[in-house]
């Protein structure tokens, strides 16, 4: 167990129980506890730094003994910030967050204030180039689309209530961090959304779906103001999402195959999107 912390370290703080009550997030990793606080956990290193390169207000670090050199400046930056940094024994910390701690470093963040789809174009430059997801509930496909989205210049996330958080802990590790430059807009209502930047923003609607209808995705227009719709990775797009859509395509692919993942989907539309418009 560490007995001391560096002295660089202003704001460190050695722990010597799995019950010490500053710890209490750590050990609702899967819970809805984070969400209920308004808080999200990021993991490693990469996503470690974009966070604290995003500006937003960070809780806490937790790292293990021996790590505190390798994440010498990561903690350093916390430190001068004010930010408490935990340190505890590799065995402690998986006791705690209930699990291998392989990660070697986590910190708690306040997660960005919820803003609609009209809060976020305020300051979105023209053509937009948008996505929005309609009921997309794995987290992984969620954190995967949203690393692509930032890839290929999109400017905002738009997800309904039946998608999970962008947030979400596994969405954010997966997306490397990504999330935090890239404006996630909440909407109850999508259909009633894709509606108003239809007519208030002149943006269309095109919709990603195998389905009959659909046209090639590599002969669509993608020019101007767009915003694709990926659906639900067993259902799709939503036949209420659809009645909106001002275009479908699909991806041309191999007759074995019925259809990509959402998460793949994605990147290939925001990639012909891109070369499309120049913009890659």
């Amino acid at each position: 167990m560490a007995k001391r912390c560096p002295q660089k370290l202003k704001t460190c703080i050695v722990i010597q129980g799995a019950d010490d009550p500053r710890l209490a997030p750590y050990k609702s990793l899967k819970g809805k506890e984070l969400e209920r606080d308004g808080i999200f956990i990021a993991e490693g290193e990469k996503v470690v730094k974009c966070m604290i390169g995003s500006g937003l207000r960070i809780a806490s670090c937790l790292t293990a003994v021996g790590t505190t050199g390798r994440y010498g400046s990561i903690l350093a930056t916390m430190s001068k910030r004010g930010v408490p940094v935990y340190i505890a024994a590799d065995k402690l910390i998986e006791k705690i967050i209930g699990f291998r701690f392989h990660k070697g470093i986590m910190a708690i963040g306040y997660c960005p204030k919820k803003i609609t789809v009209s809060e976020a174009l305020k300051d979105c430059k023209r053509p937009l180039l948008l996505v929005a997801l309609n009921a997309v509930n794995d987290p992984q496909n969620v954190g995967l689309i949203v690393r692509n989205a930032a890839a290929f210049g999109a400017q905002a996330l738009i997800i309904d209530n039946a998608t999970y958080d962008p947030y979400y802990r596994k969405a954010v590790r997966v997306s490397m961090g990504t999330v935090f430059g890239l404006p996630v807009c909440y909407e109850d209502d999508l259909r009633s959304s894709l509606i108003r930047l239809k007519s208030k923003y002149d943006t269309r609607i095109i919709a990603a779906t195998p389905g009959k209808g659909a046209g090639d995705l590599t002969k669509a227009r993608l020019s101007g103001n767009i915003c694709f719709v990926f659906g639900n990775e067993d259902k799709g797009v939503s036949r209420k999402i659809l009645s909106v859509a001002d275009t479908k395509v699909r991806i041309p692919i191999s007759k074995a195959v019925d259809s990509l993942n959402v998460a793949s989907a994605s990147a290939v539309c925001l990639y012909e999107a891109s070369r499309y418009r120049g913009t890659r």
